[in-house]
């Protein structure tokens, strides 16, 4: 009868039960942060700006005619950060799945893993900001800031678009 030749494998339970907990109560936050968070709210949900007759004094000089029963201005509301979300997490939890073996062996914190998931669907979401082109601006808004593109004019509020770990 042959020899049976065995090796021991070190038991990375503990390692792997340390790597898990690093992961339990983290969250991650996606969206506009910092000052930019009124304007997005504003073209993320839409509003309604009631007219004052300084506004539709202003209005007038600069070539915009409301009618005498024009009482506010609506702002359409263009949901990018939502329908952004909705476009791509999807792809963004496969890629960070991917990465999840890596926790678990223990070569990749939880806390790095956060911030891949982060980072990718920050960049996502900019990338489908950019690129959304409906509702358009009203013709007078496109004039005056030379571009019909809705949520892109000095790109400060999209580039605000970014992650925190918790």
């Amino acid at each position: 009868m042959g020899k049976i030749k065995f090796k021991t494998v070190k038991d990375n339970i503990s390692k792997t039960r340390r790597s898990i907990e690093g992961l339990n109560g983290k969250r991650v936050n996606v969206g506009v942060i910092g000052e930019n968070a009124w304007l997005a709210g504003i073209h993320e949900y839409g509003c309604r700006i009631k007219v004052t007759e300084k506004m539709r004094a202003w209005l007038h000089a600069n070539g915009l005619h409301l009618r005498k029963e024009t009482t506010e201005i609506v702002i359409p509301e263009r949901g990018f950060l939502r329908n952004g979300f909705d476009e791509c997490h999807k792809e963004v939890i496969n890629k960070t799945m991917r990465l999840l073996p890596m926790v678990l062996d223990g070569n990749m914190s939880g806390e790095i893993l956060c911030g891949f998931a982060g980072l990718e669907l920050s960049t996502k979401i900019k990338e489908y900001s950019r690129e959304l082109s409906n509702p358009a601006n009203h013709p007078f808004t496109a004039a005056r800031k030379g571009s019909d593109n809705p949520l892109v004019n000095t790109g400060n509020m999209i580039n605000s678009i970014s992650y925190e770990v918790e």
